[in-house]
């Protein structure tokens, strides 16, 4: 019986592995770029705080703002497509 649910779980992974990775990837994306905009563009220090209002205009700043941005908006998504399908599951449920 075990055998049963495991290879149904299996199936049900190999069928959405490339959400899996998207999601993950975006994910990923999102939490290096949020560091790197911590380090590189608003220092925790004294300098930090002088400096911030010049960095935040560089390339690189407005870079990682603009990742940190459009991963947000896919992870919101990503959130609502995994609520949406759990209740249309749990709707149809037999």
């Amino acid at each position: 019986m075990f055998s049963v649910y495991f290879d149904y779980l299996l199936n049900f992974l190999i069928k959405i592995k490339s959400l899996i990775i998207f999601y993950f990837s975006w994910i990923v994306i999102h939490y290096i770029c949020s560091q790197l905009y911590v380090y590189y563009c608003v220092p925790y220090t004294w300098y930090g705080i002088f400096t911030s209002p010049f960095l935040s205009l560089a390339p690189h700043c407005s870079a990682f703002r603009w990742i940190i941005y459009e991963s947000g908006n896919v992870l919101y998504g990503m959130w609502i497509a995994i609520s949406s399908w759990t209740v249309a599951n749990l709707l149809t449920y037999n």
